[in-house]
C-alpha cells in the first residue's frame, strides 16, 4: 500500500539532520550502523536517500539486501547512537536488550524513536568512492515528540524545540547533607540525630544518600561515629547508601561497615590537593586506582569525584584541559559514576555547559554527576545549564549544608529542596517530598542554632505556621 504525502511529510519533518541509525538483515541476522543525516529526495513517490562509503560494511549488507530501515533518534537515546556507531567497544551485539520490531523489508525497526521509514532500494547511484542508496518508503510511523538527537564537532547534543525545553524525563537527587553537609559543622551532631536524618530523607523518597565518611577522628570529629551510624540505618528498599573514603584504611572501614558503595574523590588543583589530601595530584590519582581495584574486589559500586573542577580558591581558573585529562584517567579505571565538583561554587552556566558538553561523550555509559556549591548565588543556573546539556544527577544536601573546610569562603551544597522544587516546577521529577526534606533542614537549624542557607525550606516552615 502506497505511503500518502502526508504521513511522509511529518517524518520529513522530524529533524532529518538528526542522528539516524541504518537497520537492515544481513542474511537472518540484524544490522545496523549510525548515520548522521539523510535526506528527502521525492515526495510523489516517497523517495529517501542514504550516502555510504563504499569500504563500509554497511554498503556491501544494504546492496546485498535490497532494503533498509530510518530510525530517527531522540534526545535520549545517545547510548543508542554511540552504540551503532561503534563507539562502544565492550558491546558485541549493539542489538542486545533492544526490543525491536521487523519491518515489511525485514529490517529491524528501534522503539520509541522519533520516527522510521521502511525502506525498499530502487535506485543506486555511484558517488565515486560512495554510493547514494536511494530507498522507495513503503511505511513509515511518527512520534509526537520533536526533540531530536544532533551530533556536530564530535558531540552529541540535543535540539531545542521552541515550546518544549529539552530537558530528562526525570532527575536523581544524591543527598550528601549527613555526610558533607554535616562535616564542616563544629557543633557534634548526636549519632541518633543523624540515623533520624537518613531515615527521614529515605521516607521522604531520597534513594541516594551519602550518609557518612570514614576519615581520621582527629581531622574531622563530626565523623567518629561513622560506623556506629550505618549498623543503626534501617535499610529502605532501592536505596544506595554509600560514604566517603580519602585512602585505603578509610575504604576498608566502609566495606566493614557494610556499605555498597564507596565514594573516592581528588582535586584537579594542585594547591587543594596537598593541603586537603596532602599529596600532589598524580599521587592522589594512583591512589585512587589502587582503591577502585580494591573496591572491586570486595564488591562495592564505585562515584569517583573531581574536586575544583571549575576553579580554585588558591590557583584561581582551573584548565579544563586537566580537568578533561583527569576524568579520562578516571574513567579507565571502570568506575561506576563521575562526580564533577564546583567546590569553590565560582563555576557558571557558560562554563558548566562548556565542561558537559566535553565529558558526556567521553563518559559515554558512564553517568556524570555535579555536586555545585552556591558560594556566588549561581548553584541552580548552573544546574539548569547541566540539565539541558545531558546530565540528570545532582549532589544535593538538605538545608543547603556543607562547604569545604579547605577552601576558604565557599559555602554549602546548592539545598536539595531548592533544586527539587526547580525540577519540579519545569516538570522534571524527582519521586522525593520536599515537605519532608524541609523537616529535615528544619530540625538541623533548631540543633545549630543558625539560619541554613536554603529558601524552599523556610517557605515549607512559614505555610505550615499558617
Amino acid at each position: 500500500m502506497p505511503v500518502d504525502q502526508q504521513s511522509f511529510r511529518r517524518a520529513m519533518a522530524q529533524f532529518a539532520s538528526g542522528v539516524t541509525v541504518v537497520t537492515t538483515v544481513d542474511g537472518a541476522q540484524p544490522f545496523g550502523v549510525t548515520a548522521s543525516s539523510f535526506s528527502s529526495l521525492s515526495l510523489d513517490p516517497p523517495l529517501v536517500l542514504v550516502c555510504l562509503a563504499r569500504r563500509l560494511h554497511s554498503h556491501k549488507v544494504i546492496e546485498r539486501s535490497g532494503a533498509f530501515a530510518i530510525n530517527i533518534l531522540s534526545a535520549h537515546q545517545a547510548e543508542w547512537g554511540m552504540r551503532f556507531a561503534g563507539m562502544l567497544p565492550d558491546v558485541v551485539d549493539r542489538f542486545a536488550g533492544i526490543e525491536t520490531h521487523v519491518a515489511v523489508t525485514g529490517s529491524p525497526l528501534l522503539p520509541d524513536v522519533l520516527c522510521w521509514l521502511d525502506c525498499r532500494v530502487w535506485k543506486v547511484y555511484d558517488g565515486g568512492d560512495h554510493s547514494i542508496f536511494v530507498g522507495e518508503v513503503l511505511a513509515v510511523d511518527t512520534s509526537s515528540a520533536d526533540t531530536p538527537l544532533l551530533y556536530h564537532n564530535r558531540l552529541w547534543r540535543r535540539s531545542e524545540a521552541l515550546a518544549v525545553p529539552t530537558l530528562p524525563p526525570r532527575a536523581k537527587i544524591i543527598e550528601v547533607g549527613p555526610c558533607t553537609g554535616l562535616q564542616p559543622e563544629a557543633q557534634l551532631i548526636p549519632t541518633a540525630t543523624k540515623v533520624a536524618l537518613i531515615d527521614a530523607l529515605a521516607a521522604a523518597g531520597v534513594t541516594r544518600i551519602q550518609v557518612c565518611s570514614f576519615v581520621s577522628p582527629r581531622r574531622v570529629p563530626q565523623m567518629a561515629d561513622a560506623e556506629e551510624v550505618c549498623s543503626r540505618i534501617k535499610p529502605q528498599p532501592g536505596v544506595v547508601y554509600s560514604g566517603l573514603a580519602l585512602n585505603m584504611r578509610g575504604l576498608e572501614r566502609a566495606h566493614a561497615a557494610g556499605l555498597g558503595q564507596v565514594d573516592l574523590s581528588l582535586s584537579a588543583s594542585e594547591s587543594h590537593s596537598r593541603i586537603s589530601a596532602g599529596c600532589a595530584v598524580d599521587e592522589a590519582l594512583a591512589g585512587m586506582a589502587a582503591m577502585v581495584e580494591r573496591a572491586r574486589a570486595c564488591g562495592m559500586a564505585v562515584r569517583a569525584g573531581i574536586q575544583c573542577a571549575f576553579g580554585c580558591a588558591y590557583e584561581g581558573e582551573v584548565d579544563a584541559h586537566r580537568v578533561v585529562g583527569l576524568a579520562r584517567r578516571i574513567l579507565a579505571m571502570g568506575v561506576d559514576e563521575l562526580a564533577l565538583a564546583d567546590t569553590t561554587g565560582t563555576a557558571n552556566p557558560q562554563q558548566v555547559r562548556r565542561m558537559v558538553q566535553e565529558l558526556l561523550p567521553l563518559a559515554r555509559a558512564t553517568p556524570l554527576a555535579l555536586c555545585l556549591h552556591d558560594t556566588h548565588g549561581m548553584g541552580l543556573a548552573n544546574l539548569l545549564a547541566a540539565l539541558k546539556s545531558g546530565v540528570y544527577r545532582f549532589e544535593t544536601a538538605f538545608g543547603g549544608l556543607g562547604g569545604c573546610p579547605s577552601t576558604p569562603g565557599a559555602s554549602g551544597t546548592i539545598a536539595t529542596e531548592d533544586s527539587v522544587h526547580m525540577l519540579h516546577e519545569m516538570g522534571v521529577p524527582t519521586g522525593i517530598d520536599i515537605a519532608r526534606v524541609a523537616e529535615c533542614s528544619q530540625r538541623v537549624e533548631q540543633i545549630l542554632g543558625r539560619q541554613l542557607p536554603g529558601k524552599l525550606w523556610r517557605l515549607q516552615a512559614a505555610r505550615e505556621k499558617r
